[in-house]
């Protein structure tokens, strides 16, 4: 799905995962996701995953596409798996130039930080030596504080679109948002607001000081 800048042009985009199964039809990534993490099943489709999407980001270089970042989503269990760092080393060395290796933004969420926050970094740290960055999705829903978002190697922050999808019918939304951007901009981080469905929502985020926009208002997947 592609992602804009404040003018409204393309700046990157996010890698979404899609199964229109044989026997049952299209089904939600919030199922098939879901099970394949209680399962184990999520190593071997996040790994499928992110050899695509390295794939697919160097024929589109090669094609003259120039995108400034593109953004993969990381379960948690995939990222604290033991063979996870190797896999990245392996795939990059196999599809991606150094110059395209600084496009790959990895995505987290929030759930992350049940986790011990020193391995989390040591961990993002690895791999930003190797010129990958990292972004916390869904932020807001739950899990960070001051501390952990202080201490967090990452680039960026991704508003969840729970808070954007009920801009204009709850002010405690719309205070969330502003508190995001503003704790965003003393962190020095970039911010990424998901969902975006109406023009009175990206109003409202680009007068807010939000740096990147994604949703429906702009471009389906």
């Amino acid at each position: 799905q592609p992602q804009f800048t404040r003018d409204q042009k393309i700046i990157g985009c996010e890698v979404l995962a899609r199964w229109n199964s044989p026997d049952l039809g299209l089904i939600s990534p919030s199922e098939f996701v879901s099970i394949s993490e209680k399962t184990g099943l999520i190593i071997e489709l996040g790994n499928y995953i992110m050899e695509e999407a390295f794939k697919t980001l160097q024929e589109w270089e090669t094609k003259g596409l120039d995108l400034k970042q593109f953004s993969i989503n990381i379960s948690v269990r995939q990222f604290f798996h033991s063979s996870f760092l190797d896999e990245v080393k392996r795939l990059s060395e196999k599809y991606l130039y150094e110059d395209t290796r600084k496009k790959i933004i990895f995505e987290v969420t929030e759930t992350i930080l049940i986790e011990d926050i020193y391995r989390i970094s040591v961990i993002i740290n690895k791999l930003k030596c190797l010129d990958f960055s990292f972004s916390m999705d869904d932020f807001g829903t739950g899990y960070s504080s001051l501390s952990a978002l202080r201490e967090m190697p990452i680039e960026e922050l991704k508003i969840d679109r729970s808070f954007v999808c009920h801009l204009g019918e709850r002010k405690s939304d719309e205070l969330m948002i502003t508190t995001i951007i503003s704790m965003a901009k003393i962190y020095d981080l970039k911010t990424v607001a998901e969902g975006i469905e109406t023009e009175e929502q990206f109003m409202f985020l680009l007068e807010n000081g939000c740096d990147m926009f994604q949703g429906y208002y702009f471009s389906k997947p």
